[in-house]
């Protein structure tokens, strides 16, 4: 199940590593992550690996989607990165690992709600969350609204 609270910690963190550079798999990818915070995102749709190694720094985060396929290129970017004298972030990758998601452009669908079931302001965006939504949009229940005992149709 997806955290919210794992999600604002995360993006709190990520004020740290604005420079760092991160490599995703897509443009999906890269807008979600610049919506969180991160400055230096790379997508390596369509480009050698070799290509993607010449653009890094002294310091990267992989954040592959967590699939097989997504799997398989971290490690090998990982490997192609190290031997280059790169340090690679691993910490980052795992906190977004334990968010439970397959795809890093599944946080989009998060970033777009408004109001939120305590109606707090999360520190994430500068907007208001509904944690109800979230919960049942991963659930596939129907939402209730907080105000009233109608169901939305």
């Amino acid at each position: 199940m997806f955290n919210l609270n794992q999600l604002i910690k995360l993006q709190n963190e990520v004020k740290n590593e604005r420079e760092t550079t991160v490599i995703v798999e897509g443009i999906k990818d890269k807008r979600v992550l610049e919506k969180i915070g991160f400055k230096n995102v790379i997508d390596i749709s369509g480009k050698k690996i070799y290509q993607v190694a010449e653009m890094i720094g002294k310091e990267a985060i992989i954040l592959t989607d967590f699939d097989y396929e997504g799997e398989k290129k971290a490690s090998a970017l990982t490997k192609l990165l190290q031997s280059r004298g790169v340090k690679i972030n691993f910490l980052t990758r795992q906190k977004f690992k334990n968010l439970k998601i397959k795809k890093i452009e599944e946080l989009s669908s998060l970033i777009k709600m408004e109001v939120d079931f305590n109606g707090k302001i999360s520190s994430v965006y500068g907007k208001i969350f509904n944690r109800s939504r979230i919960f049942n949009r991963w659930s596939g229940r129907k939402t209730r609204h907080n105000w009233c005992n109608i169901r939305p149709d």
